[in-house]
């Protein structure tokens, strides 16, 4: 067993320094201490972590591996700090949500705020994320409660999942490249250049899909990670982007693009809350999944 977090404190530092006498001004401790404690953990653990050298020291095999585990644990230890925190201060937990950028641009946070009056008392970490990463995060127990885009990933079937809010696709065209229209087929304009997000979004690989199914390529000119960053390529010329239709109206206030919603079928998405396997009952993460599903247009 290790001895304490002390010196695996003192251990990642010396490893992430090369110098013990570093670690030992940071763990607060004397050199020779910071030394006798090094020592008690090698012999404890029967390995030598550190070849010493004239200009620092390195870590041997056995300490790379003990690096990566201590850093693990250091981490968990963090978050139980910071949960006890939160207990400590009133709070009675934290759920973590991941959530794609359509809802977060869209209507996610005026939900969460609404949320966070009636439960003042639980705390919400946000992340943003790609569909298929928040599935892959509540899977692996990264993330207790998710919001994705339906259709986005097979593994749904195995989880908990509640439909949300809905939003539509539309088209962005660089203002007066396209002729003023109420609404457009996505075929009409598949043949154009097009910006796009990064190719593990659902929204790129839907927009693939459809263009595979016309027996046409998509030609995505350039890819981005923001839906920021298509509206700026597209106003600059480099082609054509599809976005949610309010997140695009929103950026069209500010900059020279038409939006044209459009008029395919599957350009209306179900947003779904996703839950993590085996969540408790009465646990803060299924308070969450109720109230946001309070919202569904369906």
């Amino acid at each position: 067993m290790l001895d304490d977090l002390v010196t695996l404190k003192l251990f990642v530092r010396a490893a992430e320094s090369g110098k013990l006498s570093e670690a030992a001004n940071q763990s607060h401790l004397a050199l020779a201490a910071a030394s006798r404690r090094i020592s008690l953990l090698e012999g404890r653990l029967r390995v030598k972590l550190f070849r010493r050298g004239r200009h620092g020291i390195s870590l041997t095999p056995a300490g790379q591996s003990l690096l990566a585990r201590a850093k693990t644990l250091l981490e968990q230890v963090r978050d139980i700090e910071g949960e006890m925190a939160d207990f400590a201060d009133g709070l009675r937990g934290t759920i973590r949500l991941q959530t794609n950028p359509s809802a977060i641009i869209q209507f996610l946070p005026a939900d969460l705020a609404a949320f966070a009056r009636v439960h003042p008392d639980v705390r919400i970490d946000l992340e943003e994320n790609m569909s298929a990463g928040i599935v892959s995060a509540l899977m692996s127990g990264q993330a207790d409660i998710g919001i994705v885009v339906e259709g986005s990933s097979a593994a749904l079937d195995q989880m908990e999942v509640m439909p949300y809010r809905s939003d539509r696709l539309a088209l962005l065209a660089p203002l007066g490249r396209l002729q003023p229209q109420e609404e457009i087929s996505f075929l009409d304009v598949a043949d154009q250049d097009f910006v796009g997000l990064v190719s593990s979004t659902a929204l790129t690989s839907r927009l693939i899909q459809e263009s595979a199914k016309a027996e046409r390529h998509l030609r995505l000119r350039m890819q981005v990670r923001s839906f920021d960053g298509v509206c700026r390529m597209v106003e600059a010329g480099f082609g054509f982007g599809v976005l949610p239709l309010i997140a695009a109206q929103g950026f069209a206030a500010a900059m020279a693009l038409d939006v044209i919603p459009l008029s395919n079928d599957w350009a209306q998405r179900q947003m779904l809350i996703v839950l993590s396997p085996n969540t408790p009952l009465g646990s803060p993460s299924r308070n969450l999944l109720k109230f946001l599903g309070a919202f569904s247009d369906l």
